[in-house]
């Protein structure tokens, strides 16, 4: 059951929040912003979403990583003493 079939006090209903809306003009950063994102994560979905994992992620190797058994990483100095 969502907010209009019974309204939850203290928050906006949709009028409200239509009212909230408003333009930012906050665009793209770069004129091939598409093209870079494509480029890092593929294509976007139908909602324009790019949902791809990065080619950084995809570069990462666990193998190297350090185990978490609390022990402190190498060249991790305590100063707290």
């Amino acid at each position: 059951m969502g907010d209009t079939a019974r309204p939850v006090e203290g928050r906006p209903d949709q009028e409200e929040q239509a009212g909230l809306i408003r333009r930012t003009g906050n665009g793209p950063t770069v004129d091939n912003e598409t093209e870079l994102l494509e480029a890092e994560y593929g294509p976007a979905d139908m909602a324009g979403v790019f949902s791809g994992a990065s080619a950084a992620a995809a570069d990462v190797d666990d193998q190297d990583a350090e185990p978490v058994d609390g022990t402190p990483a190498k060249g991790w100095k305590d100063d707290s003493a």
